[in-house]
């Protein structure tokens, strides 16, 4: 990764996600765009003077990450529909990470839907960072929830660049189809036997997922679950404290939308901690419509 553009709305919140994509860009070598996107339709006198003083704070930020951080910092103002503006700023400055900052009302999902970060995660070609925890630390521990799709794999492969000396988890999490109508006693042998043909399964899956980097996940830190996978992904988090949570957006093309609402969604309207969404590269994406 050779450079970060950083969106910021000048919130706290803002700030923290700025401070996060510095901590990230000096460990990486990269260079910092900060962006912020400013309304636009005004009246040209109005125009000129908002942006004059838009962008004399976001040099002031910009100023401070310098000197704390030691870094190449851009400040940049967009003006426009936020997250068009933010899209089309990734391509301009050929960035390939984006960081943002969680929403201010954690826990309201509705107030979440239509937001600047859902609608950008949506459509989002690299890897996007929500940030919610205030700390200038490195990464220490990951938690990558994974399908063991291709996708997920994105996902660990781009964590590792950003927290290298951390501690992985992978994390499966299952359910049993029509599982509920399994239960009582006369059914009891086989919905046990169901759990046992999914745990093997997702034990095969791990293992074959993890192949050729299997020192990075240690043997015990592998967890599968019989569980709904966002209640596993907050359950795990309560347990072991994470920095950092790493998902692949985009595993099935046609099924992207109803993904991100069941679990991405939910996850980054009220974040458990920092969240690393990534999409798949393109030859993935086609790669998945074929096997459709």
């Amino acid at each position: 990764m050779e450079r970060i553009l950083a969106a910021t709305d000048m919130t706290e919140e803002g700030d923290i996600a700025l401070r996060r994509a510095a901590v990230l860009a000096r460990g990486l070598g990269a260079g910092l765009v900060l962006l912020h996107v400013m309304q636009g339709g005004l009246p040209d006198d109005l125009h000129a003077m908002f942006e004059t003083s838009l962008m004399a704070r976001l040099e002031g930020k910009a100023g401070d990450l310098r000197e704390r951080f030691g870094l190449e910092v851009t400040a940049r103002i967009g003006v426009g529909t936020d997250w068009m503006v933010v899209l089309d700023r990734i391509e301009e400055e050929g960035a390939d990470l984006l960081v943002m900052g969680t929403h201010r009302h954690p826990g309201l999902l509705d107030l979440f839907r239509g937001t600047t970060v859902e609608r950008v995660a949506k459509a989002c070609g690299i890897p996007l960072l929500v940030v919610r925890s205030d700390s200038d630390a490195p990464y220490r521990s990951v938690l990558l929830a994974t399908d063991f799709s291709l996708a997920a794999r994105e996902a660990l492969t781009a964590a590792e660049r950003l927290a290298p000396e951390a501690r992985f988890y992978a994390l499966n999490a299952f359910t049993i189809p029509f599982g509920r109508y399994l239960r009582g006693t006369s059914r009891h042998e086989v919905l046990e036997g169901e759990r046992h043909r999914a745990r093997a399964e997702a034990r095969a899956g791990m293992a074959t997922f993890l192949g050729g980097d299997e020192a990075r996940v240690r043997q015990s830190d592998r967890l599968i679950v019989e569980q709904v996978p966002a209640v596993a992904i907050r359950q795990q988090i309560a347990l072991a404290p994470t920095d950092l949570l790493a998902i692949g957006m985009h595993s099935r093309p046609r099924l992207s939308e109803a993904l991100l609402g069941s679990v991405a969604r939910g996850l980054m309207a009220d974040p458990p901690c920092d969240i690393l969404a990534v999409p798949p590269s393109i030859g993935v994406e086609n790669a998945h419509m074929g096997d459709i």
